[in-house]
């Protein structure tokens, strides 16, 4: 049996084949930016790294696009004060990055569930102030602010300790906010209604939780702590080193490869330290 199609129906279906043309345009524009971004992250990010790397294992390089030679002079060439300082920023970002995430997952724990008003809202803006103030300005508030008894902290590296504290805790204290969930509160009123003391509620129901948010918390305030200058180039004592203040030393005095190479090693101690932090620890099975 033979289908007639009216005249009028075939401009209807011609305009419904336009889109698919839109579609197919807007496609390729939707790839041609994906490869801008590609392209531009590239550059700004990974070819800097690229550079690093290549510069610490250059003989010489100068007026090239690749270094004349490759040595590992640079490298044999560190000193004891120089690992001494990639020591201490080890030491300090893991202290920081611990006090941090604790500091700022009780803060989200006493703020949670509290009306952003009044004595809570004070609280969240005294906590997130460090975010709004120039780290070389705070460096010099806190080195102004406890240089004297009763509290003199300037000849000790409790006080870069403290400066980094307070620049890395509003970090911390937001990746705990954001993983307080109304579900985990349904969980805690549950766990509470079954008999469960506050102490087991966190320590069973709360915390498991909020691994995620831990592990986010210590790689954030880790990193952000290991790469601090402005605060920590203020306020360190005589004889205290942080790798950052190294490399800007030898920087200063045109020791470019050097520097390259006490930073690569920084980097890959730290990337190390990061994977380590974000690796999955096996639950134990309980039969």
């Amino acid at each position: 049996m033979a289908v007639e199609l009216d005249p009028t129906v075939l401009p209807v279906m011609h305009k419904k084949a336009r889109p698919v043309r839109r579609s197919l345009v807007v496609r390729m524009l939707g790839g041609l930016f994906l490869g801008f971004a590609a392209l531009l992250c590239f550059w700004l990010f990974v070819l800097p790294v690229i550079v690093v790397g290549l510069s610490s294992v250059a003989a010489h390089w100068s007026g090239t696009i690749l270094p004349d030679g490759f040595s590992t002079r640079w490298f044999e060439r560190l000193g004891s004060s120089d690992f001494d300082a990639l020591t201490t920023s080890l030491e300090i970002g893991m202290g920081v990055a611990v006090l941090g995430t604790i500091l700022g997952l009780w803060l989200a724990l006493a703020l949670e569930g509290r009306d952003r008003r009044g004595l809570g809202a004070f609280v969240d803006t005294i906590a997130m102030m460090p975010n709004g103030v120039p780290s070389v300005v705070l460096g010099l508030a806190v080195l102004i602010a406890y240089h004297k008894r009763p509290v003199d902290l300037s000849s000790s590296a409790a006080i870069v300790v403290f400066v980094q504290l307070a620049l890395v805790l509003p970090f911390c204290y937001r990746c705990a906010a954001a993983a307080l969930r109304p579900e985990l509160t349904v969980l805690r009123e549950a766990a509470a209604s079954l008999g469960a003391p506050p102490s087991m509620v966190l320590r069973r129901v709360v915390l498991p939780q909020l691994v995620p948010a831990i592990r986010a918390s210590l790689a954030l305030g880790f990193a952000l702590s290991l790469g601090e200058l402005g605060a920590t180039l203020t306020v360190y004592p005589p004889g205290f080193a942080t790798v950052p203040i190294v490399v800007v030393g030898q920087v200063e005095r045109g020791y470019y490869l050097p520097a390259s190479a006490l930073s690569l090693i920084l980097l890959l101690v730290s990337l190390a330290a990061l994977l380590l932090i974000a690796a999955r620890v096996p639950r134990r099975r309980i039969d």
